[in-house]
């Protein structure tokens, strides 16, 4: 199914505004993040998504909304450190959002049932946007199989790149970097994809080869 546009309310960079409303859903994005994980999740056919930072919950409702949209058979599991009014809400039309920290304090320990449920058979979605994308993307991948994606929000190749390209004009949040991912995925065999699609709306995105 093809992707259909109900944006309502756009980022207003200018005013360093970050909400960005669909159907009328409240997140914290550029508005052209909807379309391309609608395409994205169209393409890959994810059996399970782990969100890290479910904030208020827009992009997790469209997630969810887009999942069934297109009739996967897939598990969004969404994580937040915070308990928000309206995830009530949520819960009740079927959405997993669970309040917990599942990282250690340093971020090298998380908690076993996350990886278990990374490696269930079938393509696993990690998206890392909670508090420090930085230690969530580079634990995480340590665990994610062949086939798999990681992703995390508010990144620009470098600061050089932000302050150029993508301040004011695509994001004005920078807080994951090539270089603070680099290693991690060198040693965990990881490839960009669909970079350009995501560099436009501050996402990076791997898939584990």
């Amino acid at each position: 199914m093809e992707y259909i546009n109900k944006i309502y309310k756009e980022s207003n960079l200018e005013l360093n505004d970050s909400i960005s409303t669909y159907n009328g859903w409240g997140a914290q994005q550029n508005p052209n993040t909807f379309e391309a994980f609608h395409n994205f999740l169209r393409e890959i056919k994810p059996k399970r998504i782990i969100e890290i930072g479910t904030s208020i919950g827009g992009l997790t409702t469209f997630i969810d909304y887009t999942c069934k949209l297109l009739e996967l058979d897939c598990k969004l599991i969404s994580f937040d450190i915070n308990e928000l009014s309206f995830y009530k809400g949520m819960r009740e039309n079927g959405i997993d959002i669970r309040i917990e920290d599942i990282f250690s304090d340093d971020y090298r320990v998380v908690k076993q049932e996350i990886i278990d449920f990374i490696n269930e058979d079938g393509v696993t979605l990690v998206l890392c946007d909670g508090g420090y994308k930085i230690g969530e993307f580079n634990l995480l991948s340590k665990y994610i199989k062949s086939g798999d994606y990681i992703m995390a929000h508010d990144y620009a190749e470098d600061s050089e790149v932000f302050n150029d390209k993508v301040y004011k004009k695509i994001w004005n949040w920078h807080e994951i970097c090539d270089n603070d991912i680099n290693g991690a995925c060198e040693l965990n065999n990881l490839e960009p994809y669909n970079k350009e699609i995501f560099d436009n709306v501050a996402w990076v995105c791997k898939k584990k080869v």
